[in-house]
């Protein structure tokens, strides 16, 4: 459910004459797809704020503050999770909290939580 991935762009081929056509579908096919998941986490966070307001007796007031401290973690108030840096836990190496594997080893990267991507 929350593991849905983006299609590739495929490549164009440089000497195509449909080229233009390629790369504006793919363009558009990548931005549907974000629309689409965009809409599936909205309707994921909506529907797991209700459980919480319903079952816990939770204010909107506490939401809000819940989602500044998080946005805050990384010291800016900027309505975004920040990148962090990682160490594989296979081969020891930096890397980016946001892939998925290790560039070095292709080991997975463990996420913290359900929405990292």
């Amino acid at each position: 459910m929350f593991q849905d991935r983006l299609q590739k762009p495929a490549k164009p081929e440089a000497t195509s004459a449909g080229e233009g056509y390629t790369t504006a579908h793919t363009a558009q096919t990548t931005v549907e797809g974000l629309a689409q998941r965009f809409e599936r986490l909205s309707l994921v966070c909506q529907a797991l704020w209700e459980i919480l307001r319903d079952r816990h007796s939770m204010s909107e007031d506490e939401l809000k503050m819940k989602v500044l401290e998080v946005d805050l973690r990384d010291g800016t108030t900027d309505g975004k999770m920040a990148t962090e840096v990682l160490l594989c836990p296979s081969c020891g190496n930096k890397t980016n909290s946001k892939r998925s594997v290790c560039i070095i080893c292709g080991a997975q990267i463990p996420k913290r939580h359900v929405f990292e991507i």
